[in-house]
C-alpha cells in the first residue's frame, strides 16, 4: 500500500489557517519541499472570528467572489450614550468573507505551488535530534514519523506545538478574549458597507460588533470577564435599547465561539529549526482582537525565511532569527503600543467612555489612539489621568 505521506520534508507547517497557509505557500515557491498539516477534517472549520479581512492586494490574493461577502468602507463606533463616530478609510477598509471558503482558498493556492496537505492530522509528538525534528502525526488514524529540517507552528491560540519545542507560548486566562457570535438573517444594518462597534457594560473590557455579510450579518462580542459567559452577554445585547429593535426579526443561522490572545506577542518566536506564527505567537491586535492581516503578513515572512534557510542549508536559530527581526521591525512597536492603549481603555467606566466619545469628532479618517487622546484631554481634562502616559 502506498504511504499517504513521505517520510521527510524540508518544512512542516502545523495549522492551515491564514498564517500557516501563507507560510507553506512562500516556503514552497522558494523551493522547499513543504507539508501543511491541519487537525480538522475540513480546512477553515470551525470558524472562530468575525471574518473581517483587509484588502488583499499586497499578498497577491484576489478578492474572489466565492469568498467575499461584503466590501467594507469603514466602521461606526457607538458609545454607551448612543453617540456614533464614523471612521472611514485606511485600516478599516477591506472585506467580510466566508472564512470556510477563504481559508480553503489559501490552502488550495499553496497546494498549487507544490505544498502537500494533510487534513485530519493531529501532531501527537515532537522529537529533536539537534539537526532535524521528527513530527509524530496521527493522519487519518495512521501514525507517521516524519522528519523536517524546519517546523513552523501555526496552530492557533491553543498552541501546544511551540511548547513541545521549548518555546513558551501559553496564554494567561486574563489575556484571552472570549468570543461568541451569531450569523443572523434579517438584521437591519446602519450601513451595508460599514462595520458597527458597541462599547460599555454590555461587553466588559471588550466590544460588540455587527459586520455586514451579504445577505446575513455577524453579530458577536469579545469580553475579558468571568462574571458571565460570552454567550450570555451576547444574548442580552440582542435586545439592547441602542439597537432600536433592529434585531427584532433577526434569526441566527450559525453560532461561533472561540478565544483571541490579546496579551501581546510572545517573547520568542524562533529556535533552532523552529518558528512560531500567527495567534500562536500572539501576532494579533490587543485592541481589536483582529489577527488575519498579521497572520497573513507574518506567515509570509516565515515562509520566505524558511525557503531561504533551506537553500542556505542553515536552519539554526541564528539564521531563522531573521524571521523574528523582520516581523518585529514591522509590527512589534505597534502591538506593544496597542497593548498599552488597551490597558488604559479597559479602566474606563461607561461615564468616561461617553466623555471620551463626546470629546471626539463625529468623523475620523483613522483610529490613532495618541491623537484621539490628545484631542480628548483638551476637551475633557478629567481624562488626563488615563492618557498621561500616551500623549
Amino acid at each position: 500500500m502506498r504511504e499517504l505521506l513521505d517520510s521527510e520534508y524540508d518544512v512542516i507547517v502545523i495549522g492551515a489557517g491564514p498564517g500557516g497557509s501563507m507560510a507553506s505557500y512562500h516556503s514552497s515557491i522558494n523551493g522547499a519541499k513543504t507539508l501543511l498539516i491541519d487537525k480538522s477534517q475540513e480546512i477553515g472549520t470551525p470558524v472562530r472570528c468575525a471574518e473581517a479581512v483587509p484588502y488583499l492586494d499586497e499578498f497577491g490574493i484576489n478578492p474572489d467572489p466565492s469568498f467575499v461577502r461584503s466590501k467594507i468602507d469603514g466602521g461606526i463606533l457607538v458609545a454607551p450614550n448612543g453617540k456614533k463616530i464614523i471612521v472611514k478609510g485606511g485600516k478599516t477598509q477591506g472585506y467580510v468573507v466566508e472564512r470556510k471558503i477563504f481559508d480553503k482558498h489559501l490552502a488550495v493556492r499553496s497546494a498549487n505551488v507544490g505544498t502537500k496537505i494533510a487534513i485530519k492530522s493531529r501532531v501527537v509528538g515532537l522529537d529533536y535530534d539537534g539537526e532535524k525534528y521528527t513530527v509524530i502525526v496521527n493522519h487519518l488514524g495512521q501514525i507517521y514519523a516524519i522528519k523536517a529540517k524546519i517546523v513552523i507552528a501555526a496552530d492557533g491560540v491553543e498552541s501546544s506545538i511551540a511548547e513541545m519545542a521549548g518555546i513558551k507560548c501559553k496564554k494567561k486566562v486574563t489575556e484571552i478574549c472570549s468570543c461568541a457570535e451569531y450569523e443572523m438573517t434579517n438584521v437591519k444594518l446602519l450601513d451595508k458597507n460599514m462595520m458597527e462597534f458597541y462599547f460599555g457594560d454590555i461587553c466588559p473590557k471588550g466590544y460588540v460588533w455587527i459586520f455586514p455579510k451579504g445577505e446575513t450579518a455577524n453579530v458577536g462580542l469579545g469580553i475579558i470577564d468571568s462574571k458571565k459567559k460570552a454567550i450570555d452577554y451576547l444574548n442580552e445585547f440582542l435586545e439592547h435599547p441602542l439597537l432600536e429593535g433592529r434585531l427584532d426579526n433577526a434569526t441566527p443561522i450559525e453560532f461561533k465561539c472561540g478565544g483571541a490572545p490579546v496579551g501581546g506577542p510572545i517573547e520568542k518566536t524562533v529556535a533552532d529549526n523552529f518558528m512560531v506564527v500567527g495567534d500562536a505567537a500572539g501576532q494579533i491586535s490587543p485592541i481589536s482582537g483582529g489577527g488575519i492581516y498579521l497572520s497573513l503578513s507574518c506567515g509570509s515572512i516565515a515562509g520566505k525565511v524558511a525557503g531561504e534557510a533551506i537553500k542556505s542549508n542553515n536552519c539554526s536559530e541564528d539564521y531563522l532569527v531573521e524571521y523574528e527581526n523582520r516581523w518585529k521591525e514591522k509590527y512589534y512597536k505597534l502591538l506593544m503600543d496597542e497593548l498599552k492603549y488597551k490597558k488604559v481603555l479597559q479602566k474606563f467606566s461607561e461615564k468616561e467612555l461617553n466623555a471620551l466619545a463626546d470629546a471626539m469628532d463625529e468623523r475620523l479618517e483613522e483610529i490613532d489612539v495618541a491623537k484621539i487622546a490628545f484631542r480628548a484631554v483638551k476637551r475633557a481634562p478629567s481624562l488626563l489621568k488615563y492618557f498621561k502616559d500616551i500623549i
